[in-house]
């Protein structure tokens, strides 16, 4: 099926069994597709399936979200597993190493000078001040960029050399390929490395998406293998032999108890809830970069006795992002309510001033009729008043002359 027909078929358009177009004018309008599809649909271009074929995810790796492809072809969004584990605060560990990190920056930074007895700060404006302060904020982003960095080299290592292993060699790994170039990358491969071997890994998936159908979740799991205890007794306190397992690589500093709730949790639920396996322990691997730590590795076994609280533990944090997206999406109705309702306020606000100022002008131009038909009748009266006077005075003068002739 063409790409055009994948695209239509997303958003239930038809799909077509004609050939792509061919030629050099059609290859440009095929190029010109590829770029808008690249552009505008940024999901995965594969599609991964789960139970049975029967249900289809895709990926956006920008947004690192899952969707769900549903009957129309319409998109639905899945809680991530790592995204729904950011509910767990850690601000009280991140805030002071944040300023920690500026600190440091800004001490690198800042100019000094250097007399014969001590070191000196060297002149400088406060708006060049100012603009180093503002630098240094950005220390905590460039540590975590750099980490960010230095875990996906040595995840990409790890995958490609564990899924050559998978197709040649039993999914036993021997030796890494594509090794990275950055020394810290190249220290967390190898010590990958040296767990697999002294634990003697078989490998069955590397990079495998998982998916809860009950409880709506999505994530990517860093591999499934067989795994046996080695002889070392601060890494394996029990002795066990081809366990199922599922395994989680990690670069950072620290373990953190969101990671067992990850794989033990999240992940473990999702691989038994589809394929029903009895998988037996997960391995969460702390990956040395640092060069005392090099090669070394810092495991966390969990064994299935802990499977179940550590999937309540997931549950709850599942349970608590839905409900604060329920309640964020209440606010926002309510936002919108309150918006609509002053907005309908102002309207009628409006509607009555225009028609009090209506009213008021109808009243005024009434007031204006009246006043006139007032002083109609008043000019009238004055008039007929006048009349009357003139008439009187009138009789009154020939009163007078009639007297005065009568005298003569």
């Amino acid at each position: 099926m063409g790409s055009m027909d994948e695209f239509l078929t997303k958003f239930g358009g038809a799909t077509y069994d004609t050939p792509e177009p061919t030629g050099l004018v059609n290859a440009g309008v095929s190029n010109t597709l590829s770029m808008f599809l690249d552009k505008f649909t940024p999901l995965a271009p594969e599609s991964y399936w789960f139970y049975d074929h029967t249900i289809e995810l895709r990926f956006n790796v920008t947004d690192h979200k899952y969707y769900r492809v549903m009957e129309l072809g319409n998109l639905a969004e899945q809680h991530g597993v790592t995204t729904v584990l950011r509910v767990i605060d850690k601000s009280a560990a991140l805030i002071p190493w944040a300023c920690k990190m500026m600190a440091e920056k800004l001490l690198r930074t800042i100019p000094l000078e250097l007399d014969p007895h001590s070191v000196m700060l060297a002149p400088i404006s406060l708006e060049a001040f100012a603009e180093l302060v503002m630098e240094a904020k950005k220390a905590h982003k460039e540590v975590l960029t750099e980490a960010s960095d230095i875990g996906h080299a040595a995840h990409k290592c790890l995958e490609e050399s564990i899924q050559y292993a998978i197709d040649h060699t039993d999914g036993v790994v021997h030796e890494l390929i594509n090794l990275p170039e950055e020394e810290k990358a190249k220290a967390c491969a190898e010590a990958a490395l040296n767990w697999m071997q002294a634990h003697r890994v078989r490998w069955i998936k590397t990079e495998q998406k998982i998916y809860s159908r009950k409880y709506g979740y999505a994530g990517t799991m860093d591999g499934k293998a067989l795994v046996d205890s080695c002889d070392d007794p601060s890494c394996c306190t029990e002795h066990f032999k081809d366990s199922l397992s599922i395994v989680d690589w990690k670069s950072s500093n620290d373990l953190h108890v969101e990671y067992i709730l990850q794989a033990a949790g999240a992940y473990e639920h999702a691989e038994r809830e589809e394929y029903g396996e009895n998988i037996q322990n997960c391995f969460v691997l702390r990956l040395g970069k640092n060069a005392e730590e090099a090669g070394k590795f810092e495991p966390w076994r969990i064994p299935a006795r802990l499977f179940p609280r550590a999937f309540e533990g997931f549950l709850l944090c599942l349970n608590l992002v839905k409900l604060i997206e329920e309640l964020k999406e209440w606010i926002s109705t309510q936002k919108k309510g309150v918006r609509e309702t002053k907005k309908q306020q102002k309207i009628e606000a409006k509607e009555l001033a225009k028609a009090a100022k209506k009213a008021e002008k109808e009243a005024a131009k009434a007031q204006l009729k009246l006043d006139r038909a007032e002083e109609k009748i008043r000019i009238k009266a004055d008039a007929k008043k006048a009349r009357e006077e003139a008439k009187l005075a009138c009789m009154r003068g020939d009163t007078d002359t009639a007297a005065t002739g009568s005298k003569l």
